[in-house]
């Protein structure tokens, strides 16, 4: 079965590159927008992201505003995966409607010459993030866990240029790590995710609830001396896309390791919190399970 579904995505994935060939950007966006919705309400309930917002917001949001916002993420997942597609057919088309907020924090991340760790999350459009950052003058090398399908893995690497990055697998380890560490000492940039939140080798909270995350990202920049830049891709009010890049995060240094690791890891779940409040439409929920979740929201809450 799982061959199967990974054989069945191949098939769309290749149907929709051949339809980007000859369908201009904003027509192919409206062909497909109506056929995408559907699919991502059913693969991405609103009652599961609605289960996390209750245990992350509590009251401070209403039941019909997180029913609401809920429904927001559906229509940003959408959005964000037919940018991507357009990407892979218009890789250059981004650059034209590209705005870049903090072009010189990272001039002067890379001024250091210690290289940088993109550090981000799963929020707006962390896929087309890494053309992104291409776009402003830093192409990333990019930290991903590969499928169990060689095909599909195979594809990806292949369009992965359109997106201006070059994948690094993060299994084994070992080679991911020796990798990252030539791409920071050439004064490269690597892109990591920071908020894979169902398991880890690090307890911190979210929220006022206790989750786990791994401790790779940060016992690199500390171990490195690295810029530790968070970046992130969003949707602006006028529906264009936002590159942001922030100052960058100076890591505490006490020369205790174990609590070097704890307090920067805190610091980053506390920006984290801040993004999504921010912006709660705009990250994925499901990258996270949080203790006060609730495990069986009434049915209407479905769609």
């Amino acid at each position: 079965m799982r061959a199967l579904i990974f054989r069945v995505w191949e098939g769309l994935w290749r149907f929709l590159v051949q339809v980007l060939r000859v369908t201009p950007p904003d027509r192919f966006k409206r062909l497909f927008t109506p056929i995408l919705t559907p699919l991502v309400r059913c693969a991405v309930p609103r009652r599961r992201i609605v289960a996390v917002m209750d245990a992350a917001f509590g009251d401070s949001y209403t039941p019909a505003a997180k029913r609401g916002l809920a429904r927001g993420v559906q229509q940003r997942i959408v959005e964000n995966a037919l940018d991507c597609l357009v990407q892979m057919g218009y890789p250059e088309r981004l650059r034209g409607v590209l705005d870049i907020q903090g072009q010189e924090n990272l001039d002067a991340a890379l001024a250091k010459g210690r290289g940088v760790i993109a550090l981000s999350f799963h929020l707006g459009n962390f896929v087309l993030l890494s053309a992104a950052m291409a776009a402003a003058g830093c192409p990333v090398h990019t930290l991903i866990r590969f499928l169990d399908d060689e095909r599909l893995n195979n594809l990806m690497l292949h369009h992965s240029r359109s997106f201006f990055t070059e994948l690094m697998p993060s299994l084994p380890r070992r080679e991911a790590v020796k990798k990252i560490l030539g791409t920071l000492r050439d004064n490269g940039a690597v892109m990591m995710l920071a908020d894979n939140l169902k398991r880890g080798e690090l307890e911190t909270t979210l929220f006022g609830q206790p989750v786990r995350t791994a401790r790779g990202f940060v016992s690199l920049a500390l171990r490195t001396g690295a810029a530790v830049l968070p970046v992130y891709l969003v949707r602006g009010r006028s529906g264009g896309l936002q590159l942001v890049i922030e100052p960058e995060m100076e890591m505490v240094r006490t020369g205790e390791m174990g609590a070097d690791l704890a307090a920067n890891t805190d610091r980053i779940m506390r920006l984290l919190e801040e993004l999504v409040r921010r912006y709660p439409d705009q990250w994925y929920w499901l990258t996270v399970k949080l203790a006060g979740q609730v495990q069986s929201p009434p049915p209407e809450d479905v769609a």
